[in-house]
């Protein structure tokens, strides 16, 4: 309802008399919370899960989170909450209820070597180059000259 700041929404709503700006010391314009929020009221339609409520509480939230997998972003977009309390919420949902892999579980297997034998073979011996010891150094450097030819 409001818009981007590069729409001029709100200088619309003011016309329309939806909207009165209060102005401050300095000129510029404030508007009263209840107003704005009766306009993202009018304009955001409820969530799926029921009526609109004029403030999630935390359990309520959680909830959500439970339904099905959501982010940070869509916990904000879905129940109109700020960005700060959302990130809140979310953390403690991870940290206390996000389900833990199962004790005894395979966890996934690094994925497989696709290096060459002899491109492993290479880099062990280009990381021998950097080594402290100059005869290490003179070893690998020499072993790599013979597999160039």
């Amino acid at each position: 309802m409001l818009g981007f700041a590069s729409e001029f929404k709100v200088r619309q709503l003011e016309k329309e008399g939806r909207l009165r700006p209060i102005r401050g010391a300095m000129g510029s314009a404030w508007y009263p919370r209840r107003e704005v929020e009766a306009l993202r009221g009018a304009a955001v339609a409820p969530p799926e899960s029921g009526a609109p409520r004029e403030r999630w509480p935390d359990d309520a939230l959680i909830a959500l989170l439970r339904e099905k997998p959501r982010t940070v972003v869509d916990l904000v977009v879905d129940a109109g909450i700020p960005i700060s309390r959302a990130e809140r919420v979310y953390r403690f949902w991870q940290t206390h209820e996000q389900p833990r892999p199962v004790e005894g579980a395979r966890l996934p297997s690094s994925p497989p070597e696709r290096r060459s034998d002899d491109r492993i073979e290479h880099d062990a011996l280009v990381r021998q180059m950097r080594d402290a010891d100059p005869k290490v150094r003179a070893a690998a450097f020499e072993k790599l000259k013979s597999l160039r030819r």
